[in-house]
């Protein structure tokens, strides 16, 4: 019911969204880093905290291998046969190794605690806007845009896509830069001249792969476009299947799904061409480099041939560029990251704003001794057509109030907007605003995932009924079939709009109007699926519309 208590709501999508997908980024992370409550808050910054620790651990114990390494590569090219010194540099080495591997799986249990804690936090923050955004000013914007990714869609795989690119990206931009602090530092007790060398080749290389993967982010998004409408062609076909049949669609349909395809594959080839370039060319600058540490040390800085000094620069080399490379190294999972996130911005900013400040149509709480449903100059507008002109009316405390009309003329819109659901238009609205005083019945019902005793009592499970109540109501309104189908189990669980006709689901929503008796009812051609031989047990309007006394 809060629902009903909001004004319509308005899609107010900032062109700063579209503009810089760092800004977008920055945006969902503050939603969990900052906007969260103090508990969630707490818990996330003690997972980084000790993520942080794991990578500091992991870091200096590197570079304390990598000096047990050369002490031992030195050793046995010395020619010793100590047996005393190969066996405890071997232990120490075991140790090591026995320490790290138990470490770097609590680091990646960490890192998948915090993953889902932030693709939990924010998928309950989008899932808060779920059913808003699925209303009709919604649907046309996006229609309107051509955005065929579904906010269910976005739900369900571009959150956990974020929020795993970016807590990679982040925590590998750490640890690069733990790996950076200490392989810099051994580097350049080494060879100063290596470690200018290598700040040099990374900037140079990350420079060239910005500029060879400059189109991955736009092309990543038109693949991403175009595999959303091959899914949305999918599921049309799937929800009109039957109708499909009955016109002899199906070829032109396939066709249709066919087309999309070949357009999604199209667009994906051509992002993974761009891709192979960049990766192409990281490898061949990547090997070319490593020739550089035995070349600097031995040619240019006149280092003894020490083959187990040669091998710890060769690997700290390797570390430092490769802390270095990460913006380069990660090019394509940049570009991901910036097309998901302004995907999740935009539709992060699809918000119900403050009713007051958004909507020319108020709702407000009637009074005491108020009517309880009264409209005043109200006008409903669809695209460039007005519906509903200056409407005038009150309902009366008893009995029923019938508005009808040819189709098209905007008898649902009226009910729309009289819950609260339609923006586009002027006027303001009184009604009973208490939950479960009104209940609305729209033409096509909505039946629940779950029991046939949760469809009766939706959307108010605590209504108090009993069995034989329940029974006696789906009796009459003609359920008796239903029932005995079911032989008599009200908690059966069925997929209910697949069950049922069109014209049960009706009779199904009329008992539910029975069984929580609200004071009040709006309903739209509830038995418009029904013959005259079903509408008959239905309750008259004067029970519909009861008296709130």
């Amino acid at each position: 019911m809060e629902a009903l208590k909001r004004t319509s709501s308005v899609a107010v999508v900032g062109p700063q969204a579209k503009s810089n997908p760092w800004n977008a980024a920055v945006c969902l992370i503050r939603l969990f880093w900052w906007d969260s409550d103090w508990r969630c808050r707490a818990e996330a910054f003690a997972r980084i905290a000790a993520v942080i620790g794991v990578q500091l651990f992991r870091g200096k114990s590197r570079i304390w291998l990598s000096q047990v390494k050369r002490k031992q590569l030195q050793h046995l090219l010395s020619g010793s046969l100590d047996r005393w010194v190969v066996a405890k540099t071997v232990l120490q080495y075991l140790a090591a190794i026995l320490v790290l591997s138990p470490v770097s799986r609590l680091y990646y249990r960490l890192f998948r605690g915090l993953r889902l804690q932030w693709e939990g936090h924010l998928t309950k923050h989008f899932l808060g806007k779920f059913l808003e955004a699925q209303c009709f000013g919604h649907r046309a914007r996006r229609e309107e845009e051509h955005d065929d990714r579904n906010p269910d869609q976005r739900i369900a795989a571009d959150v956990g896509k974020f929020t795993s690119l970016a807590t990679i990206l982040a925590l590998d931009g750490f640890q690069a830069l733990v790996d950076l602090y200490f392989y810099s530092r051994l580097l350049w007790t080494l060879s100063p001249v290596l470690s200018r060398l290598a700040v040099f080749a990374a900037t140079f290389g990350t420079l060239l792969t910005q500029w060879l993967g400059r189109e991955l982010p736009a092309l990543y998004s038109a693949e991403r476009a175009a595999d959303g409408m091959f899914i949305y062609v999918l599921t049309r076909m799937r929800e009109n299947a039957e109708s499909i049949l009955f016109f002899g669609g199906e070829g032109r349909e396939v066709q249709r799904a066919e087309g999309a395809l070949q357009e999604r594959q199209a667009s994906e080839w051509k992002r993974l061409a761009a891709k192979d370039v960049v990766q192409l060319v990281q490898d061949q600058y990547r090997q070319a480099l490593s020739l550089s540490p035995s070349l600097v040390l031995v040619q240019v800085a006149g280092v003894a041939q020490d083959a187990a000094l040669l091998n710890q620069a060769n690997e700290a080399f390797d570390a430092v560029v490769r802390a270095l490379l990460l913006v380069a190294d990660n090019c394509s999972d940049f570009s991901r990251l910036s097309a998901v996130a302004l995907e999740l911005h935009s539709y992060h900013l699809e918000q119900l704003e403050d009713p007051a400040e958004t909507s020319r149509i108020r709702i407000q709480a009637v009074g005491k001794q108020e009517p309880w449903l009264e409209v005043k100059g109200l006008t409903l507008c669809l695209a460039d057509r007005t519906l509903v002109k200056d409407l005038c009316f009150e309902a009366p405390a008893s009995g029923g109030l019938l508005i009808s009309g040819p189709s098209g003329a905007g008898k649902t819109t009226l009910l729309r907007a009289l819950a609260g659901l339609w923006h586009k238009g002027t006027g303001e609205i009184k009604r009973e605003m208490r939950e479960g005083h009104v209940l609305f019945l729209p033409q096509r019902p909505y039946m629940s995932l779950g029991t046939l005793r949760e469809q009766l009592l939706y959307p108010n499970p605590k209504v108090a009924a009993d069995d034989a109540y329940l029974h006696e109501v789906l009796l009459s309104v003609g359920l008796q079939g239903v029932l005995q189908r079911l032989a008599g189990d009200l908690d059966a669980v069925r997929r209910w709009d697949e069950q049922l006709s069109v014209g049960e689901q009706q009779r199904l929503s009329v008992a539910r109007l029975l069984v929580q008796r609200p004071s009040y009812a709006l309903v739209d051609e509830v038995t418009s699926a029904n013959d005259p031989h079903h509408e008959a047990p239905m309750p008259p309007e004067s029970d519909i519309w009861a008296d709130e006394g």
